[in-house]
């Protein structure tokens, strides 16, 4: 059993005056109930007439009080209903089991060891009216730019605190307190084009978010740059160096590395259609052969809360199956030695690693903690883009390109491009976000130009084994991220349509900025 007490304040101001202002308590639960055995229950199938059945659905929302009888009621019968369930799923699973060859037998969950972890509740407090006041001042900000036709400044805050408790007698109290602040706009080219921008910040507490002052530096910055993109020039066709640095290079192996990292194998589904949907990770059968130049390094570290003074949120101490978390080296000198794995075991790794975690809907899956992208050869950004204009001269290039932001419409809104899947078909080319922040380097001079209307043609995970030269320099990005499984592939969709960043999973991405050789972009 998963319970999840949470106080949610929301705060929203647009231009200046505030259109939202809610304050929520909330007692989930989640019930994990497996039938059968070890080696073979009724988890990670999708079958009969309910393909989605295994998503795991809405928690059952808890009384508030601490009434004995009335929560033990709710959860009596959230279990009844889980049971009955697990029952027909086994029944379902071993018939179509018997009906296909299997390869081998791996067990459907791993045995671990009991732990008990508890830590005390953090007792926070959040003046509303304060910040209700701060919120207008940041938001009339964007009076001053009348190009901008649509903004906003929203502030979340979440208090909660986890409590886990399982039948073999594992018990977990952890807090997990999340605030966020984004700040969003939108204007239009004089051609029609769309465009768009967004800071966000976040940390455990209210006292983890930069001053006003800093808040309002940031957002008046975004806003001239998303006013100098109006009458920025559209970039033609391109297919040459690319330098990715800042916010971009975090937001890369975000969506490139990350979601490559797992270990957990896909589930078994009745529907061809679906199954063709949920592939396994390009990586999980490339252990011990090189992934990465030989310069990169990359560990998965919850345990570490700040990096160089910035909290880093996707810390914590143990995952939403009870085991405890504990660094990970995946990929040593470019090659990948291991994968993040929660209970669900493949062929190579047996073992849980701690990285099974859920959002606020369904069941947990594999996904990230803290990941540092570390490297040992790491050059200043001047003498990147120096190589940049070198490697554009040897291939005749009159410019290179500087990406220096990669959108993410959870917060910006709905994006206008097609999304990396269909869902449909099953997967399309390996697609990130569009770029927001592109810069033409002129190979005369070095000087920098904005372009907009940018997309990247194709960015894979194994074209990361291209790049050429990497920076010293670190970007912490923050952000809220779809889990894995059948449960993520519903939600990175929805994500890249602006539609459930709330229900992320808090991730982090420390990065440094890479050159690419050749990268094509239209």
């Amino acid at each position: 059993y998963a319970v999840e007490e949470a106080e949610t304040f929301i705060i929203k101001a647009v231009f200046g005056a505030i259109v939202e202002s809610d304050q929520d308590r909330s007692r989930s639960l989640r019930v994990g109930l497996r039938v059968g055995s070890y080696d073979l229950d009724n988890s990670e199938f999708a079958g009969g007439r309910s393909p989605y059945s295994m998503i795991g659905g809405r928690p059952t929302q808890l009384v508030l009080e601490d009434d004995y009888a009335a929560l033990r009621h709710d959860m009596w019968l959230a279990t009844d209903g889980a049971y009955k369930q697990g029952l027909e799923q086994l029944a379902a699973k071993r018939s179509f089991i018997k009906t296909k060859v299997q390869p081998e037998e791996i067990p459907d969950f791993s045995r671990e060891e009991v732990t008990k972890t508890i830590a005390s509740k953090r007792l926070l407090t959040f003046d509303q009216k304060k910040w209700e006041v701060v919120l207008r001042r940041l938001s009339a900000i964007f009076r001053e730019f009348p190009v901008i036709y649509d903004s906003s400044i929203s502030l979340n805050v979440r208090f909660s605190y986890k409590y886990f408790i399982n039948s073999e007698g594992t018990v977990s109290h952890q807090p997990a307190n999340l605030v966020s602040l984004y700040a969003r706009a939108a204007t239009q080219a004089s051609d029609g084009m769309g465009l768009k921008h967004f800071v966000p910040s976040y940390g455990t507490s209210l006292e983890q978010l930069p001053p006003e002052k800093e808040m309002a530096a940031s957002i008046r910055k975004m806003a001239e740059e998303l006013t100098v993109l109006t009458s920025a020039p559209v970039l033609e066709k391109y297919l040459g160096p690319v330098l990715v640095t800042g916010q971009a290079a975090g937001e890369l192996f975000a969506q490139v590395l990350a979601p490559q990292l797992s270990g957990q194998r896909s589930p078994l589904m009745e529907q061809q259609q679906m199954a063709a949907m949920m592939t396994e990770s390009k990586l999980a059968s490339r252990l011990n052969r090189r992934v990465l130049p030989s310069f990169f390094t990359v560990v998965d570290d919850p345990t570490q809360e700040t990096y160089e003074k910035h909290q880093l949120i996707g810390s914590y101490k143990v995952d939403d199956q009870g085991v405890p978390v504990r660094p990970v080296t995946i990929i040593e000198r470019g090659v990948l030695k291991t994968l993040l794995m929660s209970r669900r075991p493949s062929k190579e790794i047996s073992q849980s690693n701690g990285h099974g975690r859920a959002m606020q809907i369904g069941s947990p899956s594999v996904q990230i903690g803290n990941l540092f992208v570390q490297t040992t050869e790491g050059k200043s950004f001047a003498e990147l883009k120096q190589e940049l204009i070198d490697l554009c001269q040897d291939q005749g290039l009159s410019y290179g390109l500087l990406i220096k932001k990669f959108d993410n419409p959870s917060i910006s809104g709905r994006e206008f491009s097609l999304s990396s899947f269909s869902m449909r078909g099953g997967p399309q080319q390996e697609l990130v976000t569009p770029p927001i922040l592109v810069y033409k380097v002129f190979v005369e001079d070095g000087r920098e130009e904005l372009v907009r209307g940018v997309l990247v043609a194709e960015m894979s995970v194994r074209m990361l084994k291209d790049i050429v030269a990497v920076g010293k320099d670190y970007y912490v990005n923050n952000k809220l991220t779809a889990g894995g499984g059948i449960m993520g592939l519903f939600f990175s969709y929805a994500f890249r349509f602006g539609e459930a960043g709330a229900l992320g999973i808090p991730t982090t991405v420390i990065a440094p900025s890479v050159l690419f050789e050749e990268v094509e972009l239209r």
